[in-house]
């Protein structure tokens, strides 16, 4: 009997249970990404996913777990666990400033074994001073290390030598293809709708596929399951409210979130005040989300985005009077009127459910539709009665492009132990490429009713492309002991399109060595491969910028990238990382020379040609995570260039990327005086990027004996234009009320005015001797600023 007992005991001690269940926020029931569970005695933890959900596993028996997340108290509970047991924690806000640091984590930061992953919080967007006091999740990625804008001021991101369109953008896992309203000027992403931003650039996992350069991956918030709270704000360029708040109690919440431009209220004082023409543009977003809390076992997620971007214009002439000619006098009569019409933007939605099979394997499935559509309608329509004849001419053109996917995903995570934690799943997406559909029509109308009809341009509305994109992935978070870890992990996808279907198996692994005292490394390789393309000539976002998939003649490019790093964070509240990367890319496209690809894909196979790049770089980062005063100093050293070896291109010579910035400095810095004032400031510098211009005017003779000018270009991006710098400060005011509280923020944009180059071109300008006097004329490089310095105020009241 006694040897039973003792038997039963170590078999007991021996059994392992698992502890799982989801992390909140106590006021909100707003599940908290990345929030951690530490069993005591042994170090053993877990961190939630995207969906605040944990799972560990450890033997049976008596533990102290504590459970935390940045800027929340921790919560400590002594649990005997003699079976698999669900705990869900609802934390309570802290009284630090810690939430301003960037969060480590299993999926980022320097805990995580991944290389380039960063989580920014919202509190950080937030604070941060941007263009006209409007938050901006682009513009503070930007001042990440390895992250650059294109043109200044402007919110498009270029990571570590790619190009716009090499960033795949997540919204909930959505992809999103238009990011920017006002051409660029401000993201799309409400920062009061967003619960937190995970940028990817290095190592990815390999759950995200289909770009070379960057993952972004945005969740917004689920909902207060607990009460209705809200926000509503006005500001210089748009206003703002967010609404959130239970529908049933602790089971079913909503958020809804709306941004529009001021302009979009103007319309009718516009058309009071302008009697003979009208202009207007505005944007808006639109976000709501529903979660279902079924039971602990499923949850359900509704999710939509909707965004426009609108600008209208119409014109009205009209006149009268006589002519003579010789003993003839006609009675003229006309009157003319034209409109323009142009709007763009995304449309998403999409249905997500969670379902936890039992402690050790949590899965979401996700149905997602996704359509960006550009539509452009301009008329024309001329009358005139010459003697009581009257003729009426109309001319019609109706132009307009996009994209729509519908998407079905599976992802799984597994929880076996607390050394591994593997993730695999699969997801298919129907892809159907509208490049455009142009139509121009003119119509005349003459006496009787004598109706002619000339079609001046015309496209098949047929005609779309198809595409078909499965892809599966499978990785392990696997721990070798207490100071290593590894993540291998491949993906496997397929692209399929005019009858040629190209496959790509693309492995990701990387590794991180503690030494225990703070110090760690980290080294990781990643392949990546992408299947669509962005036809762009324009170096700002245009809405006639087409979206395109490979072809049988087009390869997929790829990317295979190297990276490695330092990190130390062993002095409190601090974190310094150093990163090293090289980057080979394959089949990436350039424009021939001489072509310019704007708002047609016509024949756009026959105008670019595939070659090869490579971008190296370092990267440094300091931050200050915690205190009064938190903030980061950033600095990337990079290199980035393209060379087409077939001959096709700058003479098959290696030339730089026109993003190519060799040096990017980026100083960030947040002070919190009290729970009333608080100061903000951010200082940028990048060297220029690089563009094409002619060295000099030569003569060419024709075979036909005539003589013209033309302008001699040496090669590709031969002149790099000028550094851009420039500082943003802010100050903002809290005031509590019986509830919530009323914030005043007052930003200045570009504080010293430096009249930095938004865009550049060439002109012909006049030349002058040392005595002054004009000798002649030569082109020359000018440049256009149109973000001098901008003060701005907001006035926001949360309740």
């Amino acid at each position: 009997m006694l040897l039973a007992l003792i038997y039963e005991a170590q078999a007991f001690a021996q059994r392992k249970v698992t502890i799982s269940g989801h992390i909140t926020d106590y006021d909100s029931g707003e599940t908290l990404i990345g929030a951690g569970i530490l069993e005591g005695s042994s170090g053993t933890g877990a961190v939630t996913n995207n969906f605040g959900y944990y799972s560990l596993t450890l033997r049976a028996g008596e533990y102290d777990f504590q459970y935390s997340y940045v800027g929340y108290k921790d919560d400590v509970r002594h649990i005997a666990l003699l079976r698999d047991t669900v705990i869900n924690v609802a934390l309570k806000s802290g009284e630090t400033l810690a939430s301003s640091k960037v969060v480590a984590s299993k999926d980022a930061g320097i805990q995580s074994t991944y290389l380039g992953a960063i989580d920014v919080p919202i509190a950080q967007i937030k604070n941060t001073p941007v263009l006209f006091g409007e938050a901006d999740v682009l513009k503070v990625l930007q001042m990440m290390p390895g992250v650059q804008g294109g043109n200044e001021g402007f919110s498009g991101i270029y990571v570590r030598g790619g190009g716009p369109d090499e960033n795949l953008i997540l919204l909930d896992g959505v992809p999103i293809y238009n990011v920017d309203h006002m051409l660029g000027i401000f993201s799309v992403f409400q920062p009061e709708a967003v619960k937190k931003v995970t940028l990817y650039k290095g190592s990815f996992p390999a759950r995200y596929g289909g770009r070379v350069s960057s993952i972004v991956d945005i969740r917004t918030n689920d909902g207060n399951i607990k009460e209705t709270r809200g926000t509503a704000s006005i500001g210089l360029i748009s206003d703002k409210i967010h609404l959130e708040g239970p529908i049933i109690k602790d089971k079913l919440s909503y958020s809804v979130s709306a941004r529009g431009m001021h302009t979009i209220l103007y319309s009718p004082f516009i058309k009071l005040l302008l009697k003979d023409e009208y202009a207007n543009y505005y944007f808006y977003d639109l976000n709501g989300k529903v979660t279902w809390r079924l039971s602990d076992r499923d949850r359900f997620y509704f999710g939509t985005y909707h965004g426009r971007d609108r600008f209208l214009f119409n014109e009205e002439e009209q006149g009268e009077g006589t002519e003579t000619i010789g003993l003839e006098t006609t009675y003229h009569k006309y009157k003319s009127r034209t409109d323009v019409g142009v709007f763009w933007g995304n449309t998403v939605g999409s249905a997500r459910w969670n379902h936890i099979y039992n402690s050790k394997l949590f899965s979401n499935t996700t149905l997602s539709y996704n359509r960006y559509k550009m539509v452009m309608n301009a008329g024309e329509k001329e009358t005139e009665i010459v003697d009581g004849v009257k003729s009426t001419n109309r001319y019609h053109l109706d132009y307009r492009s996009g994209i729509r996917d519908i998407s079905l995903r599976s992802d799984f995570d597994f929880n076996p132990s607390p050394s591994h934690l593997v993730k695999f799943g699969t997801e298919y997406t129907w892809h159907t490429f509208i490049p455009e559909r142009m139509s121009a029509v003119d119509r005349e109308v003459q006496g009787d009713n004598v109706q002619i009809d000339t079609t001046l341009y015309f496209t098949d509305p047929k005609k779309v492309y198809k595409g078909h994109e499965l892809s599966f992935y499978a990785e392990d978070d696997l721990s070798l002991g207490e100071h290593v870890t590894i993540n291998p992990g491949f993906r496997l996808s397929m692209f399929n399109t005019e009858g040629q279907t190209y496959w790509s198996f693309q492995p990701r692994v990387s590794a991180k060595v503690s030494t225990g005292n703070g110090l760690s490394f980290k080294a990781g390789y990643a392949r990546m491969a992408q299947y669509v393309h962005l036809l762009s000539s324009a170096q700002i976002s245009l809405p006639v910028d087409l979206w395109v998939p490979i072809t049988k003649d087009i390869r997929p490019v790829t990317s295979d990238q190297f990276s490695a790093g330092v990190y130390y964070d062993k002095i409190k509240g601090w974190e310094f990382s150093i990163e090293g990367y090289l980057k080979k890319m394959n089949n990436i496209l350039e424009y021939k020379d001489g072509t310019l690809m704007l708002g047609t894909s016509d024949g756009w196979e026959n105008r670019v040609e595939m070659g090869e790049g490579t971008a190296r770089g370092i990267e440094f980062l300091v931050q200050k995570t915690a205190g009064k005063t938190t903030g980061w100093f950033a600095y990337t050293l990079a290199k980035s260039d393209r060379i087409f070896p077939d001959g096709s291109i700058n003479n098959g010579e290696r030339f730089p990327y026109k993003y190519d910035r060799r040096h990017s400095i980026d100083i960030s810095v947040d002070h919190r005086f009290n729970k009333t004032w608080g100061i903000d400031g951010a200082w940028s510098f990048a060297t220029g990027g690089t563009t094409t211009v002619p060295v000099r005017q030569v003569a060419v003779l024709h075979p036909d004996g005539y003589i013209v000018d033309a302008q001699y270009v040496d090669h590709r991006n031969n002149f790099r234009i000028p550094p851009s710098h420039r500082l943003n400060l802010g100050a903002s005011y809290h005031k509590e009320r019986r509830r919530g509280e009323t914030v005043w923020n007052l930003s200045v944009y570009n504080v010293y005015n430096q009249m930095n180059p938004n865009f550049v071109f060439m002109d012909y300008g006049p030349d002058y001797d040392k005595n002054g006097n004009r000798i002649g004329t030569s082109l020359k490089m000018k440049k256009i600023t149109i973000l001098p310095i901008l003060p701005s105020i907001s006035w926001t009241r949360n309740f």
